[in-house]
């Protein structure tokens, strides 16, 4: 019995060693905090057949034949991205902060070796936190026991175009481009053609004076973190096309009606203006045209809308040569039409007021039309509307 005695104490002596050595661990470090780097989170393959040592803490390691062929570690982070901190004497960490606001850590992750936490995205209702060169670009780790800072710069998303105004103005004039993270902007261009910008632009609203040259244009906004381009051209009042028809133009799955004598894509990739996308008309015979009817519930009323002319971008593709044209009528009426000469090869910008077309009261049908030049020939049109 007393051998029985002296076991059963034995091993309640080497559990009670456990435990409190289980105890002591879970507690985690009790000095002061460090921090050796911030890295990402995933492990996704990319360079095969390299053994490479995964360490997220000193109690979590795994070696693999198939690991990234890079370094995790990061010396920066973008908003909207999950990262963890490695160093040691964490566990009891109660703050993160990034540049002086407070960032979600998952409590339940926490380890002596490891935080796991999450930049707020722009679309977060979280307080977002903030980017650029007045910021102190620093993470600062509060724990039981101390403090620690360590440099982790932020960097800024590319901005975001909603809008702009107005849509059409002659050069000289002011538009006012609306979006987000325009902080810092750098530059604004009208295609390929720089604007100047004016006053002082926030993170929200940048102003420009339309350059010479502009006639149907997407614009770019540049700041440190990217380009936006907007997904509509600057230069109509009324838009038929520049990536794609407007809902009841042409027979598209929105109404209207299209054709003749022609064969038509309104997705080619060929000879793009500005955007990705034009217009390919190839003329059958000498009737060929690209007809795009209007099919639209809401009558386009010129007055209304205020409209004064057509305006158009058409290249000039196989069959053409120098000096041959095109013609243009609006409505069916083609015995009222407006001739245009193409260069080969190139872009010809073409606005003719509705005045010398016959001074419609609405538009219902836009016609460009071969003039002459022996078919098969083929236009590529883009950027068509009404100003």
């Amino acid at each position: 019995m007393k051998k029985t005695y002296k076991l059963f104490y034995g091993l309640l002596s080497v559990l009670m060693v456990l435990a409190f050595s289980c105890k002591k661990n879970d507690l985690g470090g009790t000095g002061s905090p460090t921090i050796s780097r911030v890295r990402t989170l995933t492990k996704t393959d990319t360079t095969y057949n390299v053994v490479k040592r995964i360490t997220l803490d000193s109690s979590i390691t795994e070696t693999t034949t198939t690991s990234v062929g890079f370094d995790s570690t990061v010396t920066s982070g973008g908003l909207g991205n999950q990262y963890a901190i490695i160093g040691t004497n964490l566990l009891t960490t109660k703050s993160l902060t990034i540049n002086g606001v407070s960032v979600y850590f998952n409590p339940a992750l926490l380890t002596d070796h490891s935080i796991i936490f999450t930049i707020p995205s722009l679309t977060s209702t979280a307080t977002q936190v903030p980017f650029g060169p007045n910021q102190t670009n620093k993470i600062v780790v509060v724990t039981k026991y101390g403090t620690v800072s360590f440099n982790f710069p932020i960097t800024q998303p590319p901005p975001i175009i909603t809008s702009f105004a107005p849509q059409v103005a002659n050069p000289g004039d002011t538009v006012t481009i609306t979006g987000q993270v325009f902080n810092d902007v750098t530059a604004v261009r009208f295609d390929k053609i720089p604007a100047t910008i004016i006053g002082k632009s926030t993170a929200t609203q940048v102003q420009v004076i339309v350059p010479q040259g502009v006639s149907s244009n997407l614009i770019y906004v540049t700041t440190p973190g990217g380009t936006a381009v907007t997904t509509t051209t600057f230069g109509f009042k009324y838009v038929v096309y520049t990536e794609s028809l407007t809902a009841g133009w042409g027979g598209q799955g929105s109404g209207g009606y299209d054709g003749y004598n022609s064969t038509r894509v309104y997705n080619d990739t060929s000879h793009p203006q500005s955007g990705k996308y034009d217009i390919s008309c190839v003329f059958s015979n000498n009737y060929g045209a690209l007809q795009l009817g209007y099919g639209g519930a809401t009558p386009v009323n010129v007055s209304t809308l205020g409209l004064t002319s057509i305006k158009l971008s058409v290249y000039a593709g196989a069959g053409f040569s120098a000096g041959q044209k095109i013609q243009v009528y609006l409505n069916g009426t083609y015995q009222i039409s407006v001739q245009a000469t193409l260069t080969p090869g190139a872009y010809t910008d073409i606005v003719i007021p509705l005045s010398s077309l016959g001074s419609p009261a609405t538009i219902t049908e836009i016609d460009v039309q071969d003039a002459g030049v022996a078919p098969p020939c083929t236009i590529y049109v883009d950027n068509l509307g009404f100003i």
